[in-house]
C-alpha cells in the first residue's frame, strides 16, 4: 500500500488553517476593526472547543516562570538593538504609554488565541519538533502577512513587520516544544507584542 504524503496526511489541519486566515482576512474587509478581532479570536479558540485540547495549560507555573524569564532576557536584547540603532542615527528611544484595554486584549484576543490555534493546535498536528516549529513559523508569518499587509495595511513597514513575525515565532514553538504547555508560549508572545508596539525611536 502506498503511503501517504506529508501533505496528505496533515490535510484537516492545514485546510483549517486556511480557512481560518480567509475568514479573518474577509471580516477585514466588511466589518469594523473591533468585530474582525473578536472574530480572529473565537476561530482560533475553536480547537479547545473542539476538544483537539492536548494538555495546552498543564504545568502553569513552570511555563509562566520560563515565559517570564525568556522574554526578560530577549527583549532586553531586541531593546538594547533598538537604541543601539538609535543611537547609530541619532535617534531617540521613546517608550509610548498603552492603555489598559489595549495591553488585556493583547493578550486575551490575540496571544491567547494565537498560541492556541499555532502552537496548541498546529504544532500539535503538523508535528511538535523542529521541523513543526519552522512550518508553523512560516504558517504563522504568512497568516500575519496575508491579514495584515494584504487586509488593508498595504505600506512597507506593515508587511514587512507581518513577515518577520516568523522569527518570535520559533521562539515560542520552541517554548512550546521544551515546556509541553502554552503558558511560556503566551507570556513571551504577549511581552513581545507589548515591547514591539510600546518602543519606538523618533
Amino acid at each position: 500500500m502506498k503511503e501517504k504524503s506529508w501533505l496528505s496526511k496533515h490535510s484537516t489541519p492545514l485546510i483549517f488553517y486556511v480557512f481560518v486566515i480567509l475568514v479573518i482576512l474577509l471580516s477585514k474587509f466588511f466589518l469594523p476593526s473591533n468585530y474582525a478581532i473578536s472574530i480572529a479570536a473565537i476561530l482560533m479558540l475553536l480547537p479547545i472547543l473542539i476538544k483537539a485540547d492536548q494538555g495546552f495549560f498543564k504545568s502553569a507555573a513552570k511555563g509562566i516562570l520560563t515565559g517570564f524569564v525568556v522574554s526578560v532576557v530577549l527583549l532586553s536584547v531586541y531593546t538594547a538593538v533598538i537604541y543601539s540603532y538609535g543611537l547609530y542615527t541619532g535617534q531617540k528611544l521613546v517608550i509610548n504609554s498603552l492603555p489598559a484595554a489595549f495591553i488585556l486584549t493583547q493578550l486575551l484576543m490575540v496571544a491567547l488565541p494565537e498560541e492556541v490555534f499555532f502552537r496548541g493546535y498546529l504544532q500539535n498536528k503538523l508535528g511538535n519538533n523542529i521541523k513543526g516549529i519552522i512550518i508553523v513559523s512560516l504558517l504563522f508569518a504568512a497568516g500575519h502577512f496575508i491579514t495584515q499587509c494584504l487586509g488593508g495595511g498595504h505600506n512597507i513597514a506593515v508587511c514587512s513587520q507581518a513577515i518577520l513575525t516568523f522569527f518570535p515565532s520559533l521562539v515560542m514553538g520552541y517554548l512550546y516544544l521544551k515546556t509541553k504547555t502554552l503558558w511560556a508560549s503566551i507570556i513571551f508572545h504577549f511581552f513581545a507584542n507589548i515591547v514591539h508596539i510600546a518602543i519606538a525611536l523618533s
